[in-house]
């Protein structure tokens, strides 16, 4: 059975373990991966990006960037090979093909995970993780989605209010 994929609102709940994550762009209905990078440590990578806004793509620092303030939604893919940073590494190209970022974080890589990379067994692997839902997803809010949260409450409101005056006249 496949495990339940975590679904939470707050950096602080991220977990500490290295992962593959895609910040997506957009809202509800026009969702797109802008961003895939990887980390040691999911929440201290999150928290530089998105908080102390102070890694390469959200200081301006690197040729692209990319504006936190747009980012609706975090996702991320765990696996236990992803303790060795080659692996990591080869999984962060595995993803850039699945996904397809807008933006991609990596260079050139290293002999080592490109030959991981090369090897069809954990090519495959990696093809069929980042083809499944994500180990978590981290909903993020801003100004559009706040927005676009009451605009869907004040018609539940209004709705329920309707319903209530309906009830009163019979």
């Amino acid at each position: 059975m496949a495990n339940k994929t975590l679904r939470i609102t707050s950096i602080s709940h991220l977990p500490k373990s290295p992962a593959i994550y895609a910040m997506y762009g957009g809202n509800a209905g026009n969702k797109y991966v802008a961003y895939v990078g990887i980390a040691d440590k999911l929440k201290r990578r999150i928290i530089q990006h998105m908080v102390s806004r102070d890694s390469s793509i959200s200081t301006g620092t690197s040729a692209v960037g990319l504006n936190p303030d747009y980012v609706s939604e975090l996702r991320w893919w765990e696996h236990t090979s992803f303790s060795d940073r080659n692996a990591l590494i080869a999984a962060e190209l595995v993803a850039f093909q699945i996904l397809d970022p807008a933006l991609r974080s990596r260079g050139r890589p290293q002999r080592k995970a490109q030959e991981i990379y090369n090897d069809k067994e954990f090519y495959m692997e990696m093809k069929s993780l980042f083809k499944n839902e994500p180990k978590g997803i981290l909903i993020v809010s801003n100004l559009q989605s706040a927005t676009d949260r009451i605009e869907r409450l004040e018609n539940k409101i209004a709705f329920l209010e309707e319903q209530i005056r309906q009830l009163q006249k019979a």
